[in-house]
């Protein structure tokens, strides 16, 4: 994953349950670019995704608290990414609980939970609204 960082907040993926959802992520894209495009090297499009879905993963506002993507209330893909996301976590998803047993049954737990409500900007101003 060295090579392949988000381009932005890189520090907020070395720890934590978003380090979890990058390595979990990372294999799940390795396995399918392998198996799709029959290379040992992720492909320049695969490798696009990725860092787009790292950078995305980076950047949640939820932060080390964020929830699964399958139930997140904020939807932060883009269009194209979110169906190449959604078709890549369909094919790879089963398969990874053989190879990541671990990162699969913490995820497959995280998806049961009910995601927070979406977390307020702390450094957003608030609006008062006066009563005439």
């Amino acid at each position: 994953m060295d090579e392949l960082k988000p381009t932005v907040h890189t520090e907020r993926l070395e720890a934590g349950a978003l380090k979890r959802e990058a390595k979990l992520l990372t294999a799940m894209v390795r396995d399918y670019c392998k198996r799709h495009h029959k290379s040992e090297e992720l492909c320049d499009d695969c490798k696009q995704f990725l860092i787009y879905a790292l950078t995305r993963l980076a950047c949640c506002p939820f932060g080390q608290k964020k929830p699964t993507c399958f139930k997140c209330k904020i939807h932060c893909y883009r269009a194209e990414q979110k169906d190449r996301a959604r078709i890549i976590m369909r094919e790879e998803g089963p398969r990874m609980l053989l190879h990541h047993p671990i990162l699969t049954a913490e995820h497959l737990i995280k998806n049961m939970k009910e995601a927070p409500d979406k977390p307020r900007n702390p450094k957003a101003r608030s609006v008062r609204i006066k009563a005439d």
